[in-house]
């Protein structure tokens, strides 16, 4: 009788020191080690194992492998390599927690305290997507990254980081006319960026002055204007001194025009595509005039 009580009392002590180990194994999340959805992850066996000695691995709580000597008892002889390390492959969310190993020898003593792992898994975030929305009547424009629930944003514009960390972004639309915004999320196991989006709300004028070259570079309808009144005064008159004269005077008023109507801005030559074809259009209309005033001295 006091032979069976000895091993009932060994029996409780045994079971509340498994419990106070347990207890004191859950951790926190700061001690965690972190793995992506899908991938794979191996959980090592700090411990030695002799061919004779008996291994198990808990997920919390629940035995998931248990090998007594070379037989498996649970779980597949695979799920530990040749080290009595625990493999995990095609890893989900529902795997997370803490691994714990167990190694006792032939005779079913522990061999001690073995470090466990607190394996938290997440999903790699997804490249995110920029969208630009015009306020305020178009004088400011706003930025929007899309990101998940946990992860953390960083702004760049022009590549260059940005002191916001929200998910929108403001700016005054002039400022950034040519800024190229991007936002680069990140969670502790991996970092996407989106690709750069660019403001339309502010759009420069339409007509532009290069004092260098004496030339001006035209509205579309400005040059429309010129080429019909270049073409009425050219096919109305004889004399091409009166011609020369009346195409110049009529070429400064039209600009003269524009000067006063129009907010012109300097600009470096060819820096839009409509510039370049504002010049194209006027020296194509002088090369027309120059033949049409030689034709008519002809006559």
């Amino acid at each position: 009788i006091r032979l069976v009580k000895k091993m009932v009392s060994a029996a409780t002590i045994a079971v509340f020191l498994l419990c106070c180990y347990f207890s004191a194994s859950s951790g926190s999340q700061d001690d965690c080690v972190y793995a992506a959805t899908g991938s794979s992850f191996t959980v090592p066996l700090k411990h030695e194992l002799e061919e004779s000695a008996n291994l198990r691995w808990f997920k919390d709580r629940t035995i998931i492998f248990y090998r007594r000597g070379k037989y498996v008892i649970t779980g597949k002889n695979d799920y530990v390599d040749s080290t009595g390390s625990l493999k995990l492959t095609r890893l989900t969310k529902d795997m997370s927690g803490r691994y714990i190993p167990e190694v006792t020898n032939a005779d079913g003593l522990n061999v001690g305290h073995l470090p466990s792992v607190r394996l938290c898994i997440l999903d790699p975030v997804k490249k995110p997507k920029v969208t630009m929305t015009c306020i305020e009547a178009q004088k400011n424009v706003s930025f929007s990254c899309n990101i998940g629930q946990d992860d953390t944003i960083e702004w760049l514009m022009n590549a260059k980081q940005l002191a916001e960390k929200g998910k929108t972004v403001m700016r005054v639309a002039k400022d950034v006319a040519n800024g190229h915004f991007s936002c680069n999320v990140s969670n502790i196991i991996s970092s996407e960026i989106s690709l750069p989006v660019q403001q339309n709300c502010y759009k420069p004028g339409k007509y532009y002055v290069l004092s260098i070259h004496c030339c001006f570079c035209l509205s579309p309808s400005g040059i429309l204007l010129l080429m019909i009144l270049t073409a009425i005064v050219c096919c109305t008159h004889k004399k091409a001194k009166v011609i020369k004269g009346k195409i110049i005077i009529i070429i400064i008023i039209i600009i003269i025009i524009i000067i006063v109507t129009s907010k012109l801005q300097p600009v470096a030559l060819c820096m839009k595509t409509q510039a370049c074809l504002s010049i194209y259009c006027v020296i194509v209309i002088s090369i027309i005039t120059v033949h049409i005033v030689r034709w008519q001295k002809r006559l």
